[in-house]
């Protein structure tokens, strides 16, 4: 009894250690011949219109080598800030492009906002999931909805993050848990002692909420890697217009005004980091130094004032009593 149980508990833990065993990092992994990584420091503005974003990962071809070659799998993101003349037909717009895609609306609400001189301007953010590999076409007629070509695109940003590595460990951990959980279906069978097959049944049962989870991460990865989402913010044109009164733009002044002031605080900046660098190590243990000191004299005035030294008071002389009949002498 006592050797069966611990024969099948020590099956258990191998089998979750060969679960959890660590894999060879992605680093390692060579790329197929020919393959070009995506290159994530081109700007947004400007940038090649051929879509990098990839795909769901594909069968893994063999290399020549014996090993694996894995497709990249990037999550790309989108935002835009686009100035047009109506923000909520060009929301209703941006929804009727999702669908048009392959996409769908994640969100989207519109706010009003009001001026100094009490104009009151619409304004919409919407949020949308599209195709990877539409991703570049959405943002360009997202873009091409803008009152002005030049100043109508107010910011533009595209971001990506590379999960390959993340999918390619949890596909390793999943083919483990699965594994295991054949090895623990075997061994369900074949006990008939009821401990052994309660603590078994409990093995088993957690094995499977993980395959669950690991499945649900990847499907996650997946879905995030083929749908792009794209966040646009449309402002009305006209609330974007200068103030101008009598000639004088009082927004320019402003500008420079705030430029000067960015300078100052970074000269101001620039003086307290070298200052704190060079200085301090040097001026802190000296102030330590001159305040003991200070301490001291300090302390020792106090006692001086509390304890003052004896000095001995002299006593004068009494006058001798003169005789009462003795006359002082007359000059003549």
């Amino acid at each position: 009894m006592k050797l069966r149980r611990f024969l099948i508990f020590s099956l258990i833990v191998l089998l979750l250690l060969g679960a959890c065993a660590s894999r060879s990092p992605m680093n390692s992994r060579p790329e197929a011949p020919g393959s070009v990584a995506p290159d994530y420091g081109r700007g947004p503005v400007g940038a090649s219109e051929q879509s990098i974003a990839p795909q769901a990962p594909a069968p893994a071809p063999m290399l020549g080598d014996g090993t694996v070659s894995v497709e990249r799998m990037v999550i790309q993101n989108g935002n835009l800030k686009v100035s047009v003349a109506d923000p909520a037909s060009s929301m209703n717009a941006t929804a009727a492009l999702a669908q048009s895609l392959g996409g769908f609306v994640v969100d989207s609400n519109t706010y009003t906002s009001t001026l100094y001189d009490g104009t009151a301007y619409t304004s919409a953010t919407i949020t949308i999931r599209v195709p990877a590999e539409k991703l570049r076409e959405a943002m360009d007629k997202v873009k091409a909805m803008a009152v002005d070509a030049r100043s109508g695109v107010i910011s533009e940003s595209l971001s990506g993050q590379d999960v390959t590595s993340d999918y390619v460990d949890s596909e390793s951990r999943l083919r483990n848990l699965e594994a295991a959980e054949k090895q623990l279906q075997t061994l369900l069978e074949r006990t008939e002692v009821v401990e052994d097959t309660m603590e078994i049944f409990r093995e088993l049962t957690r094995i499977r909420e993980e395959i669950e989870v690991t499945k649900g991460h990847m499907q996650y990865l997946k879905e995030s890697a083929a749908l792009s989402a794209l966040v646009v913010e449309f402002v009305a044109e006209a609330s974007m217009k200068p103030i101008e009164i009598g000639g004088w733009k009082p927004e320019g002044v402003a500008k420079e005004a705030i430029q000067d002031l960015i300078y100052m605080l970074q000269d101001l900046g620039s003086f307290l980091i070298r200052f704190g660098i060079t200085c301090l190590p040097f001026l802190i243990p000296l102030a330590i130094v001159v305040w003991l000191i200070v301490r001291a004299i300090r302390k020792k005035r106090q006692a001086r004032k509390l304890n003052p030294p004896f000095k001995p008071v002299a006593v004068e002389a009494a006058p001798k009593p003169e005789d009462a009949n003795h006359q002082p002498e007359q000059k003549a």
